[in-house]
């Protein structure tokens, strides 16, 4: 009778013991979902509006010597950017769309025959169709397109012999995700896609004969399947400085079947000063980094670095030429523009 009772007991004590466990587990996991989802008044609002803003800057520097005893060469360039944002918001449905477009060009030395060679040249489209759930993330689904507008030289002797890097759609990188798009207001926002598909195409037949930006010889398209993940930042008013506005956008890409370790990169960030009511200080970087991508390496001097053997001498090809050393490297780019910006 005796150890019949000490087993209730031990039963009891148990069996208090548990409850008790779930009851803190229970409310652990209302406190959880409160973070992670919505309130219903969220659904409740039945209006529809746009959001929208632009920023468009053009900046030009000219340096003229004439009889110039300290030396030095004329220069001439102009720099272009525009930024534009278009957002709909309607109930459970958003749509986000961004166009980035810049161009510049530079021409160093005096004559008509110096030519203009582009250091700057980027289309890049972004659109982003989201349906709202009951927790604070989005089924998404995103759209990305890269490319230029003209060709590409290294040099004056480049563009006398129309030897020619890259094109308008040679390269050009679109990609299309489906995932989860998580977002904090108008200003942080969090994309993550485990199903990616990223195209790289070359159109142009003295380009994708060569083989290169990662397409095979004689062949126009690479796809590629992968995970995604975007993060975008925007705030007015940076640290709290009047005027003062920042936007930053990165983009990582692993792909599945092929060296998944190798993470292509593409990051851009803009930051503009408005000065007065019209001038501005703008500055922008973009950074990428394709493993496929093999990039021609220079020397400080300009010259090309070659391929060499095991004695120190150059490879040559088929023609006796030497052969230029390519691999991966990270691209940077950075623009600092003093010129005029408009924003809308």
């Amino acid at each position: 009778m005796e150890n019949q009772v000490k087993s209730m007991y031990y039963k009891f004590i148990l069996i208090t013991f548990l409850l008790n466990v779930l009851q803190i587990h229970s409310q652990d996991l209302k406190d959880w979902q409160k973070k992670i989802t919505l309130p219903d008044t969220t659904f409740n609002v039945d209006s529809s509006y746009w959001i929208k803003g632009s920023i468009f800057n053009i900046g030009f520097n000219r340096v003229g010597l004439y009889n110039w005893a300290g030396g030095g060469q004329n220069s001439m360039s102009v720099q272009g950017l525009t930024n534009n944002y278009l957002l709909l918001k309607h109930r459970k449905i958003s749509w986000m769309n961004q166009l980035t477009l810049s161009y510049g060009i530079i021409r160093n030395g005096f004559g008509d025959s110096i030519p203009w060679l582009k250091n700057d040249d980027r289309i890049e489209l972004t659109s982003k169709f989201g349906r709202k759930t009951k927790y604070k993330w989005d089924y998404s689904i995103l759209f990305n397109f890269r490319t230029q507008f003209e060709e590409g030289f290294n040099s004056p002797d480049d563009v006398t012999e129309n030897n020619y890097f890259s094109k308008f759609f040679s390269p050009a990188y679109p990609l299309l995700a489906m995932g989860f798009d998580y977002k904090k207001d108008q200003e942080f926002s969090c994309f993550l896609s485990p199903a990616t598909l990223k195209s790289t195409v070359v159109l142009d037949e003295f380009l994708y004969s060569q083989g290169v930006f990662g397409v095979e010889a004689g062949r126009k398209l690479r796809v590629e399947a992968g995970g995604y993940l975007n993060l975008n930042y925007r705030k007015a008013s940076f640290l709290n400085v009047r005027d003062l506005n920042l936007r930053s956008n990165l983009s990582l890409f692993s792909n599945y079947v092929e060296q998944p370790e190798n993470i292509d990169v593409t990051w851009e960030t803009l930051i503009s000063y408005k000065l007065k009511k019209l001038f501005s200080i703008t500055f922008s970087s973009y950074l990428v980094y394709d493993h496929d991508t093999k990039i021609p390496r220079f020397n400080k001097d300009g010259s090309p670095v070659h391929l060499l053997n095991s004695q120190g001498f150059p490879y040559l090809d088929e023609n006796g030429n030497k052969i230029q050393k390519r691999g991966a490297a990270v691209q940077f780019k950075e623009v600092l523009t003093l010129g005029i910006l408009l924003s809308f």
